[in-house]
């Protein structure tokens, strides 16, 4: 599995939207309301800065391993496909 995941990716290892990902992480405290991720998303390394091709943006990706973790502890199924870089 890569380092890093975007939450479609993650989506695709639960079956579920990147949109049920991000309700999943805002419910857990990694989100804002407005879909940023949060101080505690950052604090914990949970969520990473990357630049974009587009100059002066950039895109989040989450810690594949800690938050696939978290997901798992919480109990949210996964949906038995190949993660990622494998």
């Amino acid at each position: 599995m890569n380092k890093y995941l975007s939450m479609t990716e993650i989506g695709r290892l639960y079956g579920v939207s990147s949109h049920a990902i991000g309700r999943w992480l805002k419910s857990l405290g990694l989100r804002t309301a407005d879909g940023s991720p949060s101080r505690a998303a950052f604090d914990g390394e949970y969520v990473s800065e990357r630049p974009s091709t587009n100059p002066n943006t950039y895109y989040y990706d989450w810690d594949a391993e800690k938050t696939t973790k978290l997901l798992d502890q919480m109990e949210y199924p996964r949906s038995g496909k190949s993660p990622p870089g494998n």
